[in-house]
């Protein structure tokens, strides 16, 4: 798989160009090209490839910004792709002194690719009124302008400016999203369970109260609620658990916790099993383990994963999982003896280790997830 950064190479420069010239006769793609990749291109990475393109359009665009902003909303119609976020990164860059034109073009860019990280600049800028045109954005009956809306606000959009007011204090976002809990369109509910994931880092209990007014009021509003209270759920957190149904459950227990794999070579999969034994009446749990990675100081460090929201039968119900220990971007292993425990409803049912060597596994060994 191609680097994201690749997205931006001559012939996407050269394209987005040609269109360009076919409005601005005036517009010379090839300087243009030439221009956004010039060094530090060659090692630069997917957002700074799209700074570099947007400063290139401003050298060959003409100087007035209404007069550039029409041509780049009229060009970006021929395309469609995250990488066309440049069209917006360079109204980001050379529309603050003209905000409201600079916030219809970020409107009508969204739909062909995404305006959520450019308009940080104009709500960091003056928050009360560019909170005020996202007001009227999440209203618009364009599913895309209504996600700006929610998104472009997130306090804590990944690759996107923090807004440390929103931070700080969640008010003014929460009241743009609290009537699109249930939005027609899940591309814009998602987005708000995403925004209020974020705030739940920083304020859970605002969170919480919103649950407490709206659930149980229709299936959409339910669905957003839950999702966007994933990390107070993973985190174990007592009225998150108990408002989603999550009581603790006296009578449930887990038993016979075994490692299956007690040395498990890197790329290779960490087999156990273990049983529920519910005593009482049958009840809604909340399985999870969570695996204690060694980290370079020697220390562990837990990482939580979930097993799976149901309910669970009077008896005992058999357990057996495995988990893959494989390369991925977020993780760096290191050789030693790392943990899992089990936990019901939040609560830690036991814990054992196993060991992990860098040794690759062997071809064929991995097995298949219970």
């Amino acid at each position: 798989m191609l680097p994201l950064r690749d997205l931006y190479n001559e012939r996407m420069l050269l394209d987005v160009g040609e269109a360009l010239r076919e409005l601005h006769p005036a517009f010379d793609p090839q300087g243009f090209a030439a221009s956004a990749m010039e060094e530090p291109w060659e090692k630069a990475s997917f957002k700074e490839r799209t700074r570099l393109a947007a400063l290139a359009l401003g050298r060959f665009l003409p100087p007035s910004f209404p007069e550039a902003a029409a041509l780049v909303c009229e060009a970006a119609e021929r395309f469609r792709g995250l990488e066309y976020i440049l069209f917006p990164d360079f109204v980001e860059l050379f529309g603050l002194e003209h905000r409201e034109t600079a916030m219809d073009a970020l409107a009508r860019l969204t739909r062909r690719s995404t305006s959520e990280f450019a308009v940080r600049a104009f709500l960091l800028a003056d928050p009360a009124w560019a909170m005020e045109r996202l007001g009227r954005w999440s209203r618009d009956p364009d599913e895309h302008v209504r996600r700006l809306a929610t998104e472009g606000s997130r306090p804590r959009l990944p690759w996107g400016q923090r807004l440390p007011m929103f931070v700080r204090d969640p008010g003014p976002t929460l009241a743009l999203l609290e009537p699109l809990l249930a939005d027609e369109s899940e591309y814009v509910r998602r987005s708000v369970a995403n925004h209020l994931n974020d705030i739940a880092k920083d304020h859970p209990e605002r969170v919480l109260e919103l649950a407490e007014r709206h659930l149980g009021r229709d299936a959409a509003s339910d669905w957003t609620l839950r999702h966007a209270s994933r990390t107070l759920l993973k985190q174990g957190h007592p009225q998150a658990l108990r408002r989603f149904g999550f009581a603790p459950a006296a009578q449930v227990s887990a038993h016979g916790l075994q490692v299956l794999t007690p040395v498990v070579p890197f790329g290779g999969r960490l087999e156990f099993a273990f049983e529920i034994r519910n005593e009482g009446e049958p009840v809604q749990l909340r399985l999870e383990y969570e695996i204690g990675f060694v980290k370079a100081s020697g220390r562990r460090a837990g990482k939580r994963f979930k097993l799976s929201e149901r309910v669970y039968p009077h008896g005992s119900t058999p357990v057996v999982r495995s988990h893959a220990i494989k390369p991925i971007t977020t993780r760096k292993y290191y050789p030693g003896l790392q943990s899992i425990t089990l936990l019901i409803n939040g609560e830690p049912q036991g814990e054992l280790g196993f060991e992990l060597t860098m040794e690759p596994a062997a071809a064929g060994g991995e097995g298949a997830e219970g």
